[in-house]
């Protein structure tokens, strides 16, 4: 499938491995700078003769012969000759296809063409079948291909049709029949490439500011590039005038469309006066000129720029009109500003184009409104026959871009450029002629505008029948993959596939493979030669084709090298038959920019070859180290290696399938090496060594080729084996060795005839004592080999040596066994393990032990060995283990997160017994950072019939932690005077907090009861800047339900610290209501502690709830203040009363004299007792 080579030119996980069996040293390549100049290569055979040609296309030139050459070997070089009877056009053509089966080949030729009164060429193809001899068989010239279509003609979608709807629907197109002649072929060259030539005028007087300058000059460049995409011979002139006038771009300067877009960019603005009428006679003059690069049958267009009326010209614009040299020439005015609102100068606008004015003459307010014009100007200068409105169908279809031969007669043809680049596919019949073009179904033309669907085309075989793909790389900017699919009567292309990246060009290359040659097809290969990382790398997309319903599931994707950026890996691919002669299909992807700008001359591009892969009935390809392929190791100089790539034949005559690949210019046939695939046998004599045994070993080595190929057989006959024996690989010290240490380390032997080479060999035993576990494992015998071919024969290919097979095999030498069997014993081992416990805290629980009960119920067991993992915060303590079977162990030692203990149980050989024993670990008393954590024991041993028991106990850790709340305490409130009270309820948290535990302590105060707010949370403190709190209203709080409380205010704190002290300030009132009053004689806050008992164990729990009473007090109604007064004024005046009386009676006088009368008394009688003293 060709890519333009100019695209190519202009457009800038994995360890590969080099070339394995591809042979890079006995290779051909075309002369660099003879004929034919390669675009692409195949091979190609005649199945009648079974001779095998390179077929290489070539472009158009004057050293050329024809578009397609054939190729042979002659003298170990290539020749090459046109291929007779094809038919070579006139005209220079822009691309060629060439495909082939065993029906024949099939070329297409994309040649451009001119209809009379058209300013563009199209672009439609001429196709050619071959027979397989390359006879001529059929030729079709699409240049009118609407001719050739049959909307009725059958085309059969297969069964494989899937039951989906398709994403669009078809829309119905009009047609209109080409109203041409028959173009004679005999017509003249030169006059048929005449083309179109486009003068541009551009006004640079001094009334056009810089910027508007600038903006005239990038509407002239994005006029050119537009016009360039769609007019194949096209070209441009342009002219400046102001002062001067002066060309800036001639006709024969436009060929080279990067460098004439710079010229334009570059212009510098003359200034001055506006000299139009002078400027269109300059073109006269010195544009459409011969002398100058004018063709006399070419098309003249002049477009004029302007930015107002003629002033200071010498010139009449009506004579330069009316000249002579005018004539035929079509005229296009395009004015900027507010000057043409004006009848003089609009009516000179319409008079410098040409008529009808409507479609010759256009004005716009600004020089930034130019873009507006691009599409009406581009559709009036290249207005093409046969188009609906701007949209074409098939005049640059470029029919054959890609194609398939399907049958006798049948062709599967892609045709890129058809409606407007949406693409298509024709299915057409060389026999009867006639054909049906079919393309995706589009509710909205634009939606599939650019969609280039047939750039490239396959056949898949199925187990339904035949399917019908087909590539668009630009389908909706990402690239897609359509399938021809039959919805009741309608049959068109649906996609399946889409790109995933923008400017990949998924689908541009397709590649069916059918890796186990079953007939069906297993893998389809989608590649995005574009797809971008840091450059260009390119990539290649592996479907699976499902054998049953054909649908398409992603296995992976490929890709190069990947330190190599801008490679195009997936520029091309093609299958290339069974290369690596393991009867899977290969598979050959080109990257040709690979080592682009870092080849230092040598040359640049790959070729990557994956091999064929088959497991588990599973067809795939191999993605372990491809084969890479660089230029520079096949030839010097070659560059973009791997622009087209084929093979499958065997082009050497060596019976192998060859490759071939194309370059810039040139085409190289790689050939490939038989491979060889050795089958190792060693046979001991003894078979078996009995214990205590220390004789002397015979051994017998064998290799034996599976197949031999006769280019195999004539390769092996010059090669020799080199091949190296390890004994008692595994064993640091060797229980045998080899009695000649030399023939050990390398032994060199010619192949000779014959598929088969063996070698004697002595073992001997070793020196010294051996140690007691030596005489039971087996003696591993290692061998190493590779092949040796003679260098620089290029006569018959070299074998090789399968790279993906081990070139080693291991063989075993057994000691005889006190068991059943004399070569192994089969040992049964039971494993039983309890804990003690599954769930431990930290900082509560102090130890953890696990029994072990290990039990062999078969024969012997040799090497038992245990290995132990536990976490990291369980620190061994001790083993309780029986005085029988001896149990060893190491000290435990860390290996990622845990400890791990290896332990030998009954070494060398543990009987048939059991062992009964117990570990004690310490749980360590700091925080552990997971919740959950495994014990797992595993038992193994070294028979060759290895055993391996093992159990897992998972555990569950907590961590401890100590919060003691205060005791309930009561606090009171005297209501009586109905005023609010300030109170601080204080929640106090003492403790012990080592690992960080967090707990919550929920305070629940009572804030509104019988519809009335009795408490006002007015702040809340805390003590630690870590504890969190928040504060919210809630109907139910704490884990007791209060009835009477209709709202609680709750406030919630995380505290993960041993102290805390939590204050909760608070308005206190009754005063709303008596009746609240009477009723309400309490009320309780409460405090609680919680936690997630999942990760925490919260010891002392009774004390993690505690509350505050408030107990409201009420006194005795008092009395009104005057009623107070009165009573204390009345009970005085009787008081008075009474006084009165007493002392009107002599109470007070009767006590005063009776008191008198004891105080004499009492002195009386003192004053005796002194006297009686002083006797």
């Amino acid at each position: 499938m060709p890519l333009f080579l100019n695209v190519l030119l202009f457009s800038s996980g994995l360890a590969p491995l080099a070339a394995f069996n591809v042979d890079v040293v006995r290779t051909w390549v075309t002369p660099k700078g003879d004929v034919p100049y390669v675009l692409s290569s195949l091979l190609h055979q005649d199945s009648s003769t079974n001779q095998t040609w390179l077929l290489v296309t070539s472009p158009r030139t004057s050293r050329t012969a024809g578009p397609l050459y054939q190729c042979s070997l002659i003298q170990d070089e290539l020749h090459c000759q046109p291929v007779e009877n094809v038919p070579i056009p006139k005209r220079r053509y822009r691309g060629v296809t060439v495909v082939r089966n065993h029906h024949g080949v099939l070329i297409c030729i994309q040649v451009p063409t001119r209809w009379p009164q058209s300013l563009s060429s199209e672009l439609t193809g001429n196709c050619i079948l071959l027979a397989p001899d390359l006879r001529p068989r059929a030729q079709v010239y699409f240049s009118d291909l609407e001719k050739l279509l049959d909307p009725d003609a059958p085309v059969d979608a297969g069964d494989c049709s899937r039951n989906k709807k398709g994403s669009m629907e078809n829309t119905a197109r009009q047609r209109r029949d080409l109203k041409v002649e028959e173009e004679e072929e005999t017509e003249d060259e030169d006059e048929e490439a005449a083309g179109t030539e486009i003068a541009i005028i551009l006004d640079g007087s001094g009334s056009i500011d810089p910027p508007d300058f600038q903006r005239a000059k990038d509407f002239i460049s994005n006029m050119m590039k537009n016009i360039y995409e769609k007019c194949f011979e096209c070209s441009f002139a342009l002219v400046q005038y102001g002062e001067v006038i002066q060309t800036e771009l001639d006709l024969q300067d436009s060929q080279d469309v990067t460098a004439s877009l710079a010229r334009v960019q570059n212009i510098t603005q003359v200034g001055s006066v506006t000299k139009t009428a002078s400027a269109m006679q300059h073109v006269l003059d010195n544009i459409f000129t011969p002398s100058h690069g004018s063709r006399e049958k070419a098309s003249k267009v002049m477009v004029v720029l302007t930015d107002g009326d003629i002033f200071g010209d010498p010139l009449s614009l009506t004579t330069v009109i009316d000249s002579t040299k005018m004539q035929g020439v079509e005229r296009f005015a395009i004015g900027v500003g507010d000057a043409f609102n004006k009848t003089r100068a609009y009516n000179e606008l319409k008079l410098i184009a040409s008529d009808p004015d409507e479609d010759h003459a256009f004005k716009v307010t600004n020089y930034s409104a130019l873009d507006g014009l691009l599409s009406k100007l581009q559709q009036s200068i290249i207005s093409v026959e046969g188009t609906v409105g701007d949209a074409l169908h098939y005049q640059l279809a470029q029919v054959g871009f890609s194609a398939q031969i399907l049958d006798e007669g049948q062709v599967l043809l892609g045709a890129v450029g058809a409606f407007d680049w949406s693409g298509g596919t024709l299915f057409y019949n060389m026999s009867s002629r006639k054909g049906r073009f079919l393309n995706q179904t589009a509710v909205d033309a634009k939606a599939v505008q650019y969609s280039y669907l047939g750039y490239s085309v396959v056949v898949l075989r199925e187990a339904c029948g035949l399917s019908y793909v087909a590539g668009a790389p630009r389908h909706k900017q990402r690239g897609a993959v359509f399938e021809l699919r039959k919805e009741g009567k309608e049959t068109n292309f649906v996609p399946v596939l889409e790109g995933e990246q923008m400017g990949s060009y998924f689908g541009s290359e397709l590649c069916p493979v059918d890796v186990d040659m079953d007939g069906t097809t297993d893998l389809l290969l989608v590649a995005a030669p574009f797809y971008h990382v840091q450059g260009e790398e390119g990539r290649v997309y592996v479907y699976r084709v499902n054998k049953q319903d054909g649908s398409f599931s992603l296995v992976r994707t490929l890709s190069g090298h990947p330190r190599l950026t801008y490679a195009r890996f997936g520029f091309a691919m093609a299958t290339v038959g069974d290369i690596s002669q393991d009867e899977l299909i290969d598979v050959a992807i080109g990257a040709p920019l690979e080592d682009f700008g870092a080849d230092g001359g040598v040359g640049f591009g790959s070729v990557y070859i994956y091999n064929g892969h088959s497991t588990n009935q599973l067809a795939d390809l191999s993605t372990y180290q491809p084969q890479r392929i660089r230029a520079s190791v096949v030839a010097p100089g070659l560059r973009y290696f791997g622009t087209s790539v084929a093979g499958g034949l065997d082009f050497s005559g060596d019976g192998l399938a060859d490759i071939t690949v194309g370059a810039l210019g040139q085409a190289a046939v790689l050939c490939s090496r038989p491979v060889v695939r050795l089958k190792l046998s060693m046979t001991f004599t003894p078979k078996a060594l009995p214990i205590g045994f220390h004789s002397s070993v015979i051994v017998n080595l064998c290799f034996e080729v599976s197949y031999v190929s006769p280019a195999a057989e004539s390769g092996l006959k010059e090669t020799s084996l080199n091949f190296t024996l390890d004994v008692d690989v595994v064993k640091q010290r060797k229980r045998l060795q080899c009695s000649d240490e030399r023939l050990c380390q390398s032994s060199l032997r010619e192949w000779g005839t014959g598929p088969r080479l063996c070698e004697p060999f002595l073992l001997v035993p070793t020196e010294g004592q051996l140690c007691q576990e030596d005489c039971f494992s087996n003696i591993s015998v290692k061998v190493s080999y590779q092949l040796q071919t003679p260098e620089g024969r290029r006569d018959h290919p070299q074998p090789i040596l399968d790279f993906y097979a081990e070139p080693s095999a291991i063989f075993q030498l057994p000691y005889e066994k006190a068991c059943k069997n004399k070569l192994f014993c089969v040992a049964e081992l039971q494993l039983a393990t309890t804990l003690s416990q599954q769930e431990l805290v930290v900082g509560l629980t102090k130890e953890l032990s696990m029994n072990i009960s290990l039990t062999n119920s078969g024969e012997d067991s040799y090497m038992t060995s245990m290995a132990l993992n536990y976490p990291r915060n369980l620190q061994f303590k001790r083993m309780q283990k029986p005085p029988s079977p001896n149990i060893q162990c190491d000290d435990p030692k860390p290996t990622a997160s845990v400890l791990v203990m290896n332990c030998k149980i009954g070494h060398p050989i543990l009987k048939r017994s059991s062992a009964n024993f117990s570990l004690v670990w310490q749980l360590e008393e700091s925080a552990f950072p997971n919740r959950t954590a495994d014990i797992a024991v595993t038992i193994t041993n070294s028979n060759e019939r290895r055993s391996l028991v093992s159990k897992t106990h998972s555990l569950h850790f907590k961590h401890a932690f100590i919060a003691v709340l205060p005791k309930p305490s009561v606090t009171y409130m005297n209501t009586s005077q109905g005023l609010s009270h300030h109170k601080e309820f204080l929640f106090n948290i003492h403790g012990e907090n080592l690992f960080g535990a967090e707990f919550q302590l929920q305070i629940c105060v009572p804030v509104k009861l019988q519809g009335f707010q009795v408490i006002r949370v007015k702040n809340l403190t805390k003590t630690q800047a870590h504890t969190v709190c928040t504060q919210s209203p809630e109907r139910v709080c704490g884990s007791d339900l209060v009835q009477h409380v209709e709202e609680w205010h709750s406030v919630s704190c995380n505290v993960t610290s041993d102290k805390e002290n939590v204050t909760v300030a608070a308005e206190v009132s009754l005063s709303q209501s008596e009746q609240l009053r009477r009723d309400v004689t309490e009320l309780q806050i409460l405090g609680e502690i919680s936690f997630n008992k999942s990760l925490y164990e919260g010891l002392n729990a009774e004390n993690h709830r505690t509350k505050i009473t408030v107990i409201f007090l009420k006194d005795e109604e008092a009395y009104s203040l005057s009623l107070i007064i009165k009573s204390s004024v009345g009970g005085l005046l009787v008081l008075i009363v009474i006084i009165v009386i007493l002392v009107k009676c002599g109470f007070f006088k009767r006590k005063y004299q009776h008191l008198n009368l004891e105080r004499i008394r009492k002195t009386q009688l003192k004053s005796e007792n002194l006297l009686e003293e002083e006797n």
